[in-house]
């Protein structure tokens, strides 16, 4: 996700005197909120949750300047959407300041990196409002930050979407209504990424359409399947350039190597020729996982019999 620069914001907080009303209050936000992205200038939007300052739900807008705030803030398509709150909430109260201030988000959430196909983001918009009414309504819902492309992604809008507990989140993405929704977006979303820590190795396993990554059973057989080899040939050409330093940086200097190796090298190989297994199809799990476990241990036993000589005379750290 871009990292959020020093912008003003256009900062809008709804208030009712019912909790019933949150649900329909956050819905409304989200129009605002994919409102605001169809202007220049743009640049992310947020949905907080009431806090102990403020009462009411807190839409921020980003805009690259005050006066493309202040254009969007003053528009008609604003005007009329801010109308439309007035009127259907009552007694809501609406406020609304351009501002360098912002406040910021809290609670848990998942990143998602959705790529949409070139000329269907009106398509996409459309049903991004529809995803984000949904998880607005969800129990636990905290909030959303949501961001169009960045110069050079190619399509790529992010959202993070935020809940109180990790198993709200676990809940609202194991959803059938999130399924039906997700089931829509085929015709305009090329592909979906999602960046969670529930993972042993956050960050370099993808997750399937439910945000679950694979299992730590596989991701560490994985890593192992890349880690010896490195392990092996350091301990073969780079012990002896160390033998003359000290046991702690010269096996400093060795992590450090396994970690780039495994982290930009191995790891993006591994995970692109086992993608099948890591995230199997679930009408063929148990097929798929055995054929997997069964490639993964001969590819170990080849590993050990290519380098059984391999250090044979080598020295050590």
């Amino acid at each position: 996700m871009t990292e959020r620069p020093n912008l003003p914001a256009l900062v809008t907080k709804l208030e009712s005197p019912t909790v019933s009303d949150a649900p329909r209050l956050t819905g409304w936000l989200v129009k605002l909120m994919l409102c605001g992205a169809k202007f220049s200038g743009y640049w992310s939007s947020e949905i907080l949750p009431p806090s102990v300052e403020s009462k009411g739900w807190t839409l921020v807008e980003r805009f690259l300047t005050n006066e493309q705030a202040n254009a969007y803030r003053e528009s008609d398509a604003r005007r009329q959407l801010l109308g439309d709150i007035s009127a259907s909430l009552g007694a809501a109260i609406v406020s609304e300041e351009v501002s360098t201030g912002a406040p910021a988000p809290g609670s848990v959430g998942t990143a998602i990196v959705t790529e949409v196909r070139p000329g269907m983001e009106d398509e996409y918009l459309a049903w991004e409002e529809k995803i984000q009414n949904a998880q607005a309504k969800f129990p636990g819902y905290r909030g959303n930050y949501f961001q169009p492309p960045a110069p050079g992604t190619q399509g790529k809008w992010m959202s993070l979407v935020r809940f109180d507990t990790p198993h709200s989140l676990q809940k609202w993405f194991a959803s059938e209504e999130r399924k039906e929704i997700v089931k829509q977006a085929g015709k305009f979303v090329t592909s979906t990424q999602f960046q969670t820590m529930a993972s042993s190795f956050p960050g370099w396993f993808p997750t399937d359409t439910e945000g679950k990554p694979p299992p730590n059973w596989k991701t560490s057989m994985l890593v192992l399947l890349g880690l010896f080899p490195t392990v092996m040939l350091e301990i073969r050409f780079l012990s002896p350039l160390m033998s003359g330093l000290p046991l702690s940086p010269g096996t400093f200097v060795g992590n450090v190597l396994s970690v780039a190796v495994t982290t930009w090298i191995t790891m993006p190989v591994f995970i692109f020729a086992f993608r099948w297994w890591l995230l199997p199809k679930k009408d063929s799990v148990g097929k798929i996982n055995l054929y997997g476990t069964i490639i993964l241990i001969l590819l170990f036993l080849g590993e050990i019999l290519a380098l059984w000589n391999l250090v044979k005379g080598a020295g050590s750290y």
